[in-house]
């Protein structure tokens, strides 16, 4: 019986193929978006990170009143590790590729330096050989190194021998100790590191310092995560880590006394600001799902109004009444499941998309998967909304007598409870689509600012690549030669006009900071303070950063020559007011004097900050510095015509040293966007989706209303009604359903576009202009789904319409 019931409706459903296929579409794009965003969610924000007894796993920062959530200084680490009780272990990391330089072409290995027990403290012990211990920490001791289980396969071919080998890595030998297990992910961080999840091919000794050196108190660069003991309360923790930053104090009362310190969980440091992207698209799928629901009930209000003939007829010729509700049931029934089977493809295919082409820069994106508790969270509640509202309109035919059916020939049956039904579901449509779309729109203004104010420098003809020089083949001296020989010899590569080294590149969060004094001048509230970079001679040409007054560095600003720096806009004006008046300042820091000869435009930390903060620019010939810089050549043609030439140009001075992470400077501009172009765009489409639906919404009540008030307009006619009077007389009707949807619309939309504040930028979540813009475009579109229905109307014969009565 029931299986003659889906072959009927199938066939039902087979006549009807416009109907059938916008309800199936509806439902395969609501329930695949919302299986989509939702195994998102819960992949990112929701499983629980892949370590062991990960809730007992905390990032651990310094802070200062200037400098909060700032890394530890190598010597109140040393400090830290010895004092605190309520951790198990504490362990550093820090960010350091190491070259493959015997490899052809030689190699850039992704490398990170760790402290004893990193692995152990984070229960993932290394599946063969042992985990780096406090020995290998000591500069004196042989060099280690553990590779990860991707790098071990590829280059020793998994064989379990390779530990106890050595590797010549960046002119030096190391022994290695240990392969990871497959699937290992690094914890992430905050400062110079590599993002949660992403692959790292080599962990080698971070040096910890056993003996005070002065130097270090001041240097703040590692990355900390610790273990707390089991049992251990959040205060007695932070007591624990107060009492610990009161004891470094009265060791040492100079300026690192001001430091405290603090915990964050691993996994809310690791999440960061995705948690409100994702709330932002989980609220936009959420909605398209309801609006989607409502829609498709709607059609299926629509169609039960249209077969009231036809379920007349089948009473009258026995049917009974359970009968007649089964089937229209059923026919729901296959409706939902078709969209579900479609919605799990598009499902399927949008998380494969996310996953391929996502942001960098959104935490765990390797974690998301199809997941089939959300799958059947979202088909269920489809499949429930399909079979509430398709059978409020069954039971209500299956009510009607045989005679009574026949008699009113499908024309009232339905009655007015339906169509009010209707119009209150074609308004919550309208609502819903208001809220998604003034969403969309108050975002895409404010991505739209984002990215057509002048970044500062530009992207567009520069591409980058970074170089870490061998300390062990490199000193100071050393380094100064090669960064002044290799932008000598990448200059002179046909098509490239200018080259530079940099010790970071636009857009990529950079945040090294220091404090300075200017020469003659007494601030009571504490020194300045900058960002700080460095820099070869020619950088504002090869970033396309203007100059705004005075000179930029040159060749002649080495080691030896005057000490100078060039310094922002920001900073100029900050503390000279314009930037002429800095250029000829004298600054102290770091123990010496400086003289600013030029200034720099601003460049924002990241594209969405308001301003710019004061930066320093160092000339690197002047300066010591870790020797991990980056190349940007500005160039006359593109990346593929000049990359050999550059490849060669740095193998001429060092056939042993690669190029790593070559790409070109928009793509590292569009990264630091990528996250929001993403919401932006998924907000979009169901932003469009959802106007589609309430456009759709709006035509079908009006076209079931002209088409049931047929002969009502025939006798206006007939009693002298013009076609202008018909035409009022409907606009008015749909008009009403519309502003109610509207101004429904508004308080939710002023309720909820307040959560997607941390996303825009030079624009408030209640901007009047896209309301009201939204708002214009919403009824402008409602005219024209009433129009065609009314116009249908006008046209209809009063002595067709009598007869039919």
């Amino acid at each position: 019986m029931w299986s003659h019931d889906v072959r009927y409706a199938i066939r039902v459903l087979r006549r009807s193929p416009g109907f059938a296929a916008t309800a199936i579409l509806t439902l395969a794009v609501s329930i695949g978006a919302n299986a989509a965003i939702w195994s998102a969610v819960k992949g990112i924000l929701v499983a629980p990170l892949p370590y062991e007894d990960p809730d007992r796993l905390v990032r651990l920062f310094e802070e200062a009143p200037t400098s909060p959530h700032f890394p530890f200084s190598p010597s109140d680490f040393r400090d830290y590790r010895g004092e605190l009780k309520a951790f198990e272990r504490i362990a550093a990391y820090d960010r350091n590729d190491l070259n493959l330089g015997d490899a052809q072409p030689p190699e850039q290995l992704r490398g990170m330096r760790v402290s004893a027990g990193f692995f152990t403290l984070l229960g993932r012990a290394p599946a063969l050989g042992r985990d780096i211990d406090e020995n290998d920490e000591l500069e004196a001791s042989e060099a280690v190194v553990i590779l990860s289980h991707s790098l071990w396969m590829r280059r020793f071919q998994g064989d379990p021998a390779a530990v106890g080998r050595t590797v010549r890595l960046s002119g030096r030998s190391y022994r290695i100790v240990g392969v990871l297990p497959p699937g290992f992910q690094h914890v992430g961080g905050t400062y110079q590191t590599y993002a949660h999840g992403e692959p790292v091919d080599v962990w080698w000794p971070l040096a910890v310092p056993r003996e005070e050196i002065p130097r270090l108190r001041f240097s703040h660069y590692y990355n900390v995560v610790g273990r707390v003991r089991p049992g251990v309360s959040r205060a007695a923790m932070e007591e624990d880590l107060r009492r610990a930053a009161a004891s470094a104090a009265t060791r040492f009362p100079a300026p690192p006394s001001a430091w405290t310190s603090r915990a964050v969980p691993l996994k809310d440091e690791i999440v960061g600001s995705a948690g409100s992207t994702l709330g932002v698209l989980a609220g936009a799928a959420l909605a398209v799902l309801m609006l989607a629901c409502v829609n498709v009930a709607g059609l299926l209000l629509g169609r039960a109004v249209q077969r009231s003939g036809e379920i007349s007829v089948r009473a009258a010729l026995g049917a009974t009444r359970w009968r007649l509700v089964r089937q229209l049931l059923v026919e729901s029934l296959v409706l939902s499941l078709a969209g579900g089977t479609l919605g799990v493809a598009v499902a399927s295919g949008a998380v494969w998309v996310v996953r391929r082409f996502g942001p960098a820069d959104m935490p765990r994106l390797h974690m998301i998967a199809l997941d089939l508790q959300v799958l059947s969270l979202a088909l269920g509640a489809t499949v429930l909304s399909a079979l509430v509202f398709g059978l409020a309109p069954a039971l209500r035919l299956a009510r009607t007598t045989a005679g009574e059916a026949l008699k009113e020939s499908g024309r009232t049956i339905a009655g007015s409870a339906h169509q009010r039904t209707r119009r209150a579901l074609a308004a919550a449509q309208v609502a819903l689509a208001f809220v998604l779309v003034v969403s969309s729109g108050l975002l895409l203004r404010s991505f739209v600012s984002m990215v057509t104010r002048d970044p500062g420098f530009q992207p567009r003809g520069a591409i980058t690549a970074s170089v870490e020089l061998p300390t062990a083949l490199y000193d100071d001296n050393g380094s100064r030669a090669f960064f002044e020989r290799a932008a000598e010899r990448v200059r002179a590569v046909p098509g490239v006009r200018e080259a530079a080294f940099s010790s970071d590149l636009p857009w990529t969060s950079y945040d090294e900071n220091t404090s300075f004094s200017i020469v003659g001048r007494q601030f009571p509230d504490g020194d300045p303070e900058a960002r700080y970079h460095f820099i070869t001679a020619g950088f504002a040409r090869a970033t396309g950063t203007p100059l705004l007054a005075g000179r930029d560095l040159e060749l002649s600003d080495r080691d030896g020559a005057p000490l100078v720096l060039l310094m922002n806009a920001a900073a100029a004006r900050k503390y000279w007011t314009t930037p002429a008046g800095a250029v000829g300042a004298r600054v102290k820091l770091w123990g010496a004097e400086r003289t600013v000869v030029g200034i720099l435009g601003d460049v924002q930390d990241m594209p969405w900050d308001d301003k710019a903060a004061p930066a320093l620019y160092f000339p690197q010939p002047q300066m010591w510095y870790p020797q991990r810089m980056f190349l940007v050549a500005r160039t006359e043609a593109g990346l593929p015509s000049v990359l050999g030439s550059i490849r060669r140009a740095v193998a001429d001075i060092d056939p042993q040293l690669p190029l790593g992470n070559v790409r070109p400077l928009e793509t590292v501009a569009a990264a630091a966007t990528a996250t929001r172009r993403l919401t932006l765009g998924l907000v979009a489409a169901f932003g469009l989706t959802s106007f589609f639906l309430a456009v759709v919404g709006i035509y079908g009540v009006m076209a079931q209303t002209v088409g049931q008030r047929r002969q009502e307009f025939g006798v206006r006619q007939a009693l002298g009604a013009t076609p202008r009077d018909i035409m009022r007389h409907v606009f008015s009707s749909g008009a009403g359903m519309t502003l109610a949807g509207l101004i429904v619309g508004i308080v939710l939309a002023l309720a909820s576009t307040r959560l997607l504040g941390s996303l825009l930028y030079s624009i408030t979540p209640f901007d009047p202009t896209t309301f009201a813009a939204v708002a214009t475009v919403l009824a402008g579109a409602a005219v024209g789904a009433i129009y065609f229905p009314a116009r249908r109307a006008t046209r209809i014969s009063a002595a067709v319409a009598l007869r039919g009565e």
